[in-house]
């Protein structure tokens, strides 16, 4: 009975620890940008830009595990002193809606619902940036709506099937039950537990920036929605991109892919480099001795390679190596 007793508590400190952490994230980490609504769903996006801007503008899409904090900490300052510039928070990500119906875990749907997004506030024919699972979103964009875009960067992409199994915390949240209760008692406790060593894993071998959590907004990752929605996204892609990868030699749109080649995250050789192999005409730049994070590690080589697109200028066809030098440090 006492043993009872104190599961009980447990179960009940857990919870409320957790609801009570979930509200002071979202008191710390607001909405920093605006929403525009799609087919019923609230999709959050943030935009900068000069008053006059430049070329095509740019839309930014993050990987798994973030928010558009990520793209507005690193890449959006410089781009946006000449560039219109728009990060979306993907759906049921930061601080987007995820929608009840359809599959949304298939990243040709994500790409539907920011397209349709991106041209209702008025974006004509952007350069794409997908990074990691945005990689997936950004070229089921370019196969659906080619004919709106300006150009693709896929940076560090999840773009083809790989073998091993999922985390095994997705296996657990997608269990009836078992999974609600994981997401409401423990995700909040695990995870930061585990942030900090995960974000040193996500950047190694390069070094985290100092702040990188807070300066995205990381903690609104443990709040069971987007945790759920995140571990939904992972758990799912690689059915997805058994389908979408066959279709690849399909994309003309201007495409420049960018790969560290330490990135033990999405390995460059699995789908990087096979993604150049399938577009015709694309340009393959190789990181060497770079990892998972390039916007971080090396933003000049990702700058120049988005602003080439977004004064419409071919891809470079071909694979260039760049080889390493000093940080550039965004901080």
């Amino acid at each position: 009975m006492i043993l009872l007793e104190i599961l009980l508590g447990l179960v009940v400190a857990l919870g409320l620890y957790s609801a009570l952490f979930a509200a002071r994230v979202e008191r710390a980490y607001p909405p920093r940008g605006r929403f525009v609504e799609v087919d019923g769903t609230r999709i959050h996006y943030v935009e900068a830009g000069p008053a006059e801007p430049q070329g095509a503008p740019i839309v930014l899409v993050h990987g798994a595990s973030g928010n558009a904090g990520d793209m507005v900490a690193s890449l959006m300052p410089v781009l946006s002193k000449r560039y219109r510039v728009v990060a979306f928070d993907r759906p049921g990500h930061g601080w987007s809606e995820r929608p009840s119906e359809g599959d949304i875990s298939d990243p040709a749907a994500q790409a539907r619902l920011l397209h349709d997004g991106a041209t209702k506030i008025g974006l004509d024919r952007p350069v794409l940036l997908g990074h990691s699972w945005g990689g997936a979103v950004t070229t089921a964009w370019a196969l659906d709506f080619p004919d709106d875009l300006s150009g693709l960067l896929v940076l560090a992409g999840a773009t083809h099937v790989w073998e091993g199994d999922v985390a095994w915390y997705h296996r657990i949240v997608a269990t009836p039950i078992i999974g609600a209760v994981f997401l409401r008692l423990l995700t909040v406790p695990g995870g930061l537990l585990l942030s900090r060593a995960s974000v040193r894993g996500v950047f190694a071998p390069d070094a985290a920036p100092e702040g990188y959590a807070q300066r995205i907004g990381l903690p609104l990752l443990f709040r069971a929605g987007h945790f759920r929605a995140n571990s939904t996204d992972s758990g799912r892609l690689r059915e997805h991109l058994a389908r979408q990868s066959q279709r690849y030699g399909e994309i003309r749109v201007p495409t420049i892919i960018v790969t560290g080649n330490r990135d033990k995250v999405v390995w460059a050789k699995l789908h990087s480099y096979a993604l150049h192999d399938q577009i015709n005409g694309s340009e393959l730049i190789k990181l060497v001795g770079v990892g998972h994070m390039p916007h971080y590690v090396r933003p000049d080589v990702v700058i120049d390679a988005l602003e080439r697109l977004a004064r419409r200028e071919l891809p470079r066809a071909g694979t260039h190596v760049v080889e390493p030098e000093a940080p550039v440090a965004i901080f």
